[in-house]
């Protein structure tokens, strides 16, 4: 295996683990919208660390790889089309799922802080449709940088 080699598998690597965690949060968006009681709620948020390196790591090392790959490669260069779109779509990607990620971190600072209305406060954000619809255009986002990836329209 020679370095271009290693340097695509670690690429895919860092790929698959921002999917793992936006499957993680995936379940957790859905699981949150059928909570009923605040306790619940708390047990969202003792789960939901977890996807945050894995999603960190994974953007940051797969843009890495990326160049090095686009930069390495006799067949390929950073001026693609395809290229230029992944990088777009990846900071799309970034930025919406920055948006996601603050939204829930609102909702879970509210569970933790407690207060008179927290539950219905709490139970309302997680069912409101903002948090849904961010995370399914972060969801979206990942699938058309996955599709970009798979079919490199322009090569």
């Amino acid at each position: 295996m020679g370095f271009y080699d290693w340097m695509l598998a670690l690429h895919l690597l860092s790929a698959f683990a921002v999917a793992t965690a936006l499957v993680l949060y995936s379940v957790l968006v859905v699981s949150g919208r059928r909570m009923t009681t605040l306790e619940q709620t708390r047990a969202l948020w003792r789960v939901a660390p977890v996807g945050a390196p894995l999603i960190g790591a994974g953007m940051g090392l797969a843009f890495v790889f990326g160049v090095i790959l686009a930069l390495d490669s006799d067949e390929f260069e950073l001026w693609d089309v395809w290229v230029i779109i992944g990088i777009v779509l990846w900071v799309l990607l970034g930025a919406i799922g920055r948006s996601s990620g603050n939204y829930y971190t609102d909702v879970e600072k509210v569970a933790k802080e407690g207060g008179p209305d927290a539950e219905v406060t709490v139970l309302e954000r997680l069912k409101s449709p903002i948090g849904m619809r961010l995370h399914l255009a972060t969801v979206g986002l990942f699938l058309l940088l996955l599709l970009d990836m798979v079919f490199k329209p322009g090569a």
